[in-house]
């Protein structure tokens, strides 16, 4: 899926290993990129807008669909900062427990 039609601050790319909506099997803890840390602490429920033409992105029903099906409703994570700092494209993203 295109992240645009989420509108994500942070997009952080997962080595194929990992499978399903993995922001969902990481509630709890904690994630150090660049200088920041931040909480992961709860899945983001999303609604049909993310399914709406957007710009250049058509209406895309599978979107919602497929977010339903495989997500519970969620797709991405609310965070919480818990120690501000600087961060970059292409910073390494380390998970920690909380």
């Amino acid at each position: 899926m295109d992240s645009r039609r989420f509108r994500p601050n942070i997009v952080i790319e997962t080595d194929a290993s990992r499978e399903g909506f993995v922001e969902q099997q990481i509630i709890g803890k904690v994630l150090a990129i660049g200088k920041a840390r931040i909480v992961i602490s709860e899945p983001c429920a999303r609604c049909t807008f993310t399914a709406l033409a957007q710009g250049d992105l058509a209406f895309e029903p599978a979107v919602l669909q497929t977010i339903a099906r495989h997500g519970e409703g969620g797709f991405g994570a609310l965070c919480q900062i818990i120690e501000p700092g600087k961060i970059g494209l292409g910073d390494q993203v380390t998970l920690k427990e909380a």
